[in-house]
């Protein structure tokens, strides 16, 4: 999960169908066409109802096959949820899944300075540990910070106002206590709202030998 307050829907959905329909460029516009349709219809569950179709026909089999859960039978309980929180636990479990996928990216590259361990990392030293930990954060926060594309939410790393300003612009690693990891980029941008920033957990994780 990114967390930022300008999360540019249409871009998560191109990253989506670029992710889930690999090199098959006709699927993957065909597959954004059907998603991008379906997001401006007006917010409730025809909007929904579409959007389960195009999960269907191109999610199956795929990394984010699982995240079709929550738009399947959006109508047997219409009251039980409303449709912006079925809707943002959708978007949100496509941003955990390429947020997944960052992190085995990164771990692998980190990974590769110890070519003897095999891919196993109960061999590596007190040290060893320390170093992979410190690549593997590094790698992530580069990723969001300098990929083209960020890898998570879609969106352009566009030149925009932090930027023109010359402002720092610094990453940071949140872990909520669902013990997921979420991205603070620093300061935030200004932008278009994101509706589902208030389902979002943003409190912070505890650990068992730590009172704060």
């Amino acid at each position: 999960m990114i967390f930022l307050f300008r999360v540019k829907i249409p871009e998560l959905l191109n990253q989506l169908c670029n992710q889930s329909q690999g090199s098959n460029l006709t699927r993957r516009d065909a597959c954004y066409g059907c998603f991008y349709r379906a997001s401006i219809l007006p917010q409730g569950y025809s909007m929904l109802i579409t959007m389960s179709a195009c999960a269907d026909t191109y999610l199956n089999n795929t990394s984010y096959g699982h995240c079709q859960a929550y738009l399947q039978n959006v109508t047997s309980l219409p009251d039980a949820r409303s449709p912006t929180i079925i809707y943002c636990s959708f978007l949100e479990c496509i941003r955990q899944v390429n947020k997944n996928n960052l992190l085995r990216e990164c771990v692998r590259e980190a990974s590769t300075v110890f070519p003897n361990v095999n891919r196993t990392y109960i061999n590596l030293t007190n040290t060893q540990l320390v170093q992979l930990f410190i690549n593997t954060t590094t790698c992530v926060l580069a990723k969001i910070r300098c990929s083209y594309v960020n890898p998570v939410t879609g969106e352009l790393q566009d030149s925009d106002l932090v930027n023109k300003l010359h402002l720092p612009s610094l990453n940071a690693l949140l872990v909520n206590t669902d013990y997921d990891i979420s991205i603070v980029q620093l300061p935030f941008r200004s932008g278009s709202v994101d509706v589902c920033t208030k389902y979002r957990n943003v409190e912070q994780a505890t650990w068992p030998s730590v009172a704060c």
